[in-house]
Parts: C-alpha cells; structure tokens; sequence
C-alpha cells in the first residue's frame, strides 16, 4: 500500500475563497455533527430561550424540480437540520451582492429515537426558485432575526459549457479513508457530485448521516483528517442503494422496519433530489407500526417513492439513476418504457446511467446481482455512453461493450442473491482512450472504492482474474484496482469526456478520454 504524503490542512481564508461556502457567523461545534449557536438573544434578567443545536448544517440540494434546463426556472434547496428546539428560521438570497429575495422555509419532524415520545427532530428546507443557469448567487440564513451565516452557490451550467463532477460511493463508515476521499473530492473542484449509492452505513438511518456523514462531507475545515465542505459549496445526488435499506429480512429481501428504527430510510427524508412522474410497481418495502409509517410518509412527501428512478441534466450531459435493489424487477415493461422514454426525449450530446448494483463486475463480491443487464439493450438502442455503479468496493473500468442476453435469465428471482443474466458479449477491443477514443459501445465504471473496507484484493492489476468462465471468459474488464481508496472525476466537453481517477492521496491510477467525433 502506498505510503500517505503529509497534506497541509486548508486555512479559513482558503476555505473562504473556494466555490461556493458558508462563513459561519455565530455557531460553536458542540459535539461530532452538532453545533450550536452563540448567539445571545436577550441581555435582561428574564429567561433566555433555549436555541436548536444543528445537526446537519446547510447544506445544497439541487431540489425536487431540477430536472430540464431552462434559464430563469432554475431551482436549488438548502437544508438543514437541528434538534426538537423551535426556532424561527428565514433566508434571504439574490444574484450577486443583492438579498432580496426571501425563500419559501418548509419544516417537518424526524423521529430520531426508538419510540415517538424520544428524540425528535427538525428537518428544514428552504426552496429557491426562478433562478438563472450558471449564475452565481448569495444567500443569508437568520435564526429568530439574527445572522447565522453568509453563504452562495452557483447554479447549473446550460448546454455548451464545459463541467465537472465527481463520482464515488459506499463512502460514509467513520473510517479515515473516506475523510481523506471527502478532502480529494473537494480539491478536485467539481461542479457537483454524484454517488453511486451507500451514502452511509450501515443501515441508511437519520442519526448514521448526523453522526457518519454531515460532519465529514459538510465539515468546518478542509483536510485529509477531518473531510471537507463539501456540500455547502456544490450540490450533491445520489441512488438508493442496499444501505439505505435498514433489514435484510431473508427470503422477502431487503425492506425498510420503522418499529426496528423509526428514523430508518434517511435516502427520503435528507435528500432532495428531482422528482420524476414515474411511480415504480416496485417500491422500497416498508413494514411498521401505522403511526412510524405515517410519520416517515409524511416527512418524506412526495419524495417517496418517486425519487427512486428520476433523471437530471447538467451542461451536455444527462443523467439517469435508478433503483437497482433486488426488489426491482429491471424487466417490468413500465419500468423499461419509462427508461426508454427519459433517453430518447433528451438533447444531450452525452447520457449517463447510474445505479448501485453493476451489471458488469468481474471480481467475486456480487458477481452474481447481474439483473440490470437486461437493460443493456435499451442503453446501447438509446446511445448511453457511460454506466456507473458502486456497491462493489473497488474500481474497475470496462473496455467498450455491447451485451445481448440470452433471454431475462435470472433477473426475474427478486431478493435471490443469484440473478444471472448470461448473453453474448462484443468487445471493443481497439479502443484504448489515448489514441483510440470513439468507443463502440458502453462503458461500464465500477467506483465503490469511496471509503469502505476494498473488496478482491487477488484481483488488482491481475487480468487473469478478470475472466469469468460464466462470460465465455469474455475480456470485457480494461482496468481493475482494488488495493486502494479512490474516486472518479469526469471533465465534460460538448464532442469530449474525460475520465480521471485519483486514489485518496491525490495520485492518478486511470486515465481514459471518449469522443464523438
């Protein structure tokens, strides 16, 4: 294992100069994920009232409607959450120097305990709305009249522009690798994220994200140690993945138990992601006494469970994620029509599909989950040049391929932990992403190396290992590292994308470039 190179922390006034950024005006951590306020709120001899402590600070979503884009239609959510403590909230906000604008504040409860008598919390959202594109704009948050923080962010970029994001996933455990991941992501300067799934272990629960990942992707500083600001500068996506799923109940799969833990399915509650007219037949089961069920629905919205499968577009490109848990049935002709319909409705000289599960992996951790590869045909038909998955913890990175499956095979076996798809395989072997960049087919990328412990180690940079005699010992696997951390950068050009990936001090182990022309 390479040895890490000592990384000077970023100072405040870096921190500061950074796209994007919140200056915190009167807020002291308290704890790991908690702040609160310093604020004095009356200097008289009568009792002060108490101030929430914030449990997740605000941080940038792109909002349930951020979908097309269209100048002046714009949309971003700032969140923020804090303990069962009122306080009165308002945020101000404007292009450039000028606040004068006031956003719409939305306030719902998480039951963050074992009981609904325990541990409630406040989940706040504020919506911003008839924004420009690719406009920079700042905003200030108050509590109970005073100045909590400054902060800004720059909306999406149109058609034509260049940009960049970052891609990783099963990421937030408390380990030092995903700090050191959170800090690499930052540096890299992207114009949003996108995670491939498993935001936080181990069980997707409210109090995992305050405690495993608020306070390592929306830190106060900057560093390998500590992770970085990075939610309060760019917004951030994501799929719904295994752990954000809190049981595992045997022969009926994966499902979702608010009696277990009634602050379970964060995925709906956290986030704010576009919200797509597709309502699965397959939704997240959920299981539980009538009134947790109807707490989580309600503070979910309608978020769930239409925020599964939505789609998104940022400068050329457009982004498709899905469900890929093994309650979906990737065969079911509603799911696939909307699939088909999203692709081919788009402009974009670019389009991207992402889910957990990969339909593509070579190495033993969930070889076998292989029901997604039933959609390869309706990718290859509708012009998907990249696939991204994580789930397995590793990153790997397909030579271009084309897939035909010998039938459904086994992608019908819900909750089976073998659902093989067999096909045949057609490999662009010429490609190289050097001096062969059009590819001649899809390029699948495994980056499930975001922070959790790796998996198959017997197969780093050993191509032997990556034939798989269930796949004729098909060569379909171009690159395959597994005995570091690492993430995924990709540059988007109008007729270019660059792929880059980094290991979690900063070093580059894969280079490859896709045109058009």
């Amino acid at each position: 294992m390479p040895q890490e190179k000592p990384i000077s922390p970023i100072t405040r006034r870096q921190l500061l100069q950074a796209a994007g950024g919140i200056t915190f005006l009167a807020l002291n951590p308290t704890r790991d994920g908690a702040f609160a306020s310093s604020l004095v709120q009356n200097k008289t001899s009568r009792l002060i009232p108490p101030l929430p402590v914030f449990t997740a600070l605000p941080y940038l979503q792109p909002g349930t409607a951020s979908s097309k884009l269209i100048s002046g239609k714009e949309s971003l959510a700032i969140p923020w959450q804090t303990d069962g403590v009122h306080a009165d909230f308002t945020l101000e906000y404007g292009a450039d120097a000028g606040l004068g604008r006031k956003a719409v504040i939305s306030k719902t409860e998480r039951l963050a305990g074992k009981s609904v008598s325990q541990d409630w919390r406040f989940n706040h959202v504020a919506s911003l709305t008839d924004l420009d594109l690719h406009r920079r704009y700042q905003y200030r948050v108050k509590m109970n009249g005073e100045i909590v923080l400054d902060g800004y962010f720059t909306t999406r970029k149109p058609r034509g522009t260049k940009a960049r994001f970052v891609a990783y996933g099963d990421n937030s455990c408390g380990a030092v690798s995903d700090h050191a991941i959170a800090y690499q992501a930052y540096l890299a300067r992207p114009d949003f994220v996108m995670n491939t799934g498993d935001n936080v272990y181990s069980a997707g629960l409210d109090s995992e994200y305050a405690r495993y990942f608020f306070p390592v992707y929306n830190a106060g500083s900057a560093s390998a140690n500590t992770g970085a600001p990075l939610l309060r500068s760019v917004p951030y996506y994501s799929v719904i993945a295994n752990h954000d799923i809190n049981r595992d109940d045997g022969d009926k799969g994966p499902i979702v138990d608010f009696d277990m833990n009634p602050d379970a399915l964060a995925y709906f509650t956290a986030w704010h992601f576009p919200i797509s007219d597709f309502k699965p037949s397959q939704q997240t089961p959920l299981t539980g006494k009538a009134e947790l069920l109807a707490h989580f629905l309600d503070c979910a919205g309608a978020r769930y469970p239409n925020m599964s499968n939505y789609s998104f577009d940022y400068g050329d490109a457009h982004f498709l994620c899905l469900d890929a848990n093994t309650y979906i049935d990737p065969t079911d002709s509603a799911l696939q029509k909307w699939i088909e319909t999203d692709l081919s409705g788009t402009d974009a000289a670019w389009k991207i599909a992402v889910y957990h599960h990969p339909a593509f992996t070579s190495g033993t951790a969930h070889y076998e989950e292989q029901h997604m590869r039933v959609l390869a045909p309706i990718f290859e038909k509708q012009g998907v040049d990249v696939v991204l998955n994580g789930h397995v913890h590793n990153y790997q990175r397909s030579r271009p391929i084309r897939f035909a499956p010998a039938g459904d095979g086994a992608a019908k076996n819900l909750h089976s932990g073998n659902r093989m798809v067999p096909g045949t395989f057609t490999v662009d072997r010429k490609f190289d992403g050097k001096t062969v960049t059009k590819p001649e087919g899809i390029l699948h990328i495994v980056t499930g190396a975001g922070g959790n412990h790796l998996y198959d180690p017997e197969c780093n940079e050993n191509p032997s290992s990556w034939l798989r005699p269930e796949d004729s010992n098909a060569d379909y696997v171009a690159r395959f590292i597994s005995d570091r951390h690492s993430l995924s950068i990709f540059d988007i050009e109008h007729r270019a994308l660059t792929l880059t990936q980094i290991d979690e001090w900063g070093r580059e182990i894969d280079q490859c470039r896709i045109t058009k022309a």
